[in-house]
């Protein structure tokens, strides 16, 4: 499969074109008999590509984490109402699909445990090529201001600051890796090792996967900024690049003492439990088509 990799600049050249050509089209006689006052009330669509990035503040053992942003997509549906030329709230309700894949290259980790025989020893478990794919959801709804600045009777430029309220609709991990576990009996001053019929396997492949503990309500500020222009009197298009960071930590795992990655062969918890911040962001850009319901011409 080939994986199709957008960059900033990609989404701010395709946001140039994309606002220049109906610009450069727009007849003066076309524009002139767009005569824009009060805009008022209207509903819309957006959708576009994104940019997203869970960042897993990762510490103690996986203190070294590196994370990548994945492609995605988001979309929505809006309502809102424009006061005057320039100023105008809108509300709706959108959906964010956030993805990011973290590498651990190594980990180590020691606990004391009891073996089948109740017998005490310390279990010593050590992974490599460690890989943990995140993917959330997210439900919202944002409040946004929306100025915008008229650079003739049909074209503006519109900043749209604003707060999402976001809701967690799913929410996965699948993590791989390379572990080796070890027993020490301090008893019998013995270390076992290489003995996978005990429990002690060296260099298993483990797959695990389960669902990411993600707080119920999340809080984000985002911003978007572009060009909107009406091709017809109460039919708007906007073209804008936008960009969302959470507020607060998103994680609902409470932080542990010392954190376990994996006690036994193919059960592996999710890394953001070793983290003790996670944060969402996102960036991209969006079209967005607006039918003016009432309007004053």
């Amino acid at each position: 499969m080939k994986v199709i990799i957008i960059s900033v600049n990609q989404i701010f050249l395709a946001i140039f074109l994309i606002v220049c050509t109906p610009y450069v089209l727009f007849s003066q006689e076309e524009a002139d008999t767009i005569r824009i006052k009060h805009p008022g009330l209207f509903f819309g669509i957006h959708l576009g590509p994104i940019q997203t990035h869970l960042v897993n503040e990762g510490s103690l053992s996986v203190s070294d984490l590196v994370s990548e942003k994945q492609n995605s997509f988001g979309g929505g549906l809006e309502i809102g109402y424009f006061f005057s030329n320039y100023i105008g709230l809108s509300s709706g309700i959108s959906f964010v699909s956030c993805k990011t894949q973290l590498t651990l290259n190594s980990y180590q980790n020691k606990f004391n445990t009891l073996d089948t025989e109740n017998e005490p020893y310390e279990r010593q478990v050590s992974g490599t090529n460690i890989q943990e794919l995140q993917k959330v959801g997210f439900l919202s709804v944002p409040v946004c201001l929306n100025i915008r600045l008229p650079l003739n009777n049909a074209i503006g430029f519109i900043l749209q600051p604003g707060i999402n309220l976001s809701v967690p609709v799913n929410k996965s991990y699948t993590t791989s890796g390379t572990f080796t576990f070890k027993g020490y009996y301090p008893a019998y001053n013995a270390l076992l090792e290489n003995l996978p019929a005990f429990g002690f396997p060296v260099n298993i492949s483990s797959v695990s996967a389960g669902d990411l503990k993600i707080k119920s309500v999340n809080f984000n500020a985002l911003v978007s900024a572009g060009f909107d222009f009406f091709v017809q009197k109460k039919i708007q298009v906007a073209v804008m690049a936008c960009y969302s960071r959470s507020l607060l930590n998103n994680s609902a795992y409470s932080f542990p003492d010392k954190f376990q990655l994996s006690s036994d062969v193919n059960q592996i918890n999710s890394l953001m439990g070793g983290s003790n911040n996670v944060s969402v962001q996102s960036i991209g850009a969006n079209i967005t088509f607006r039918y003016f319901i009432k309007s004053h011409f």
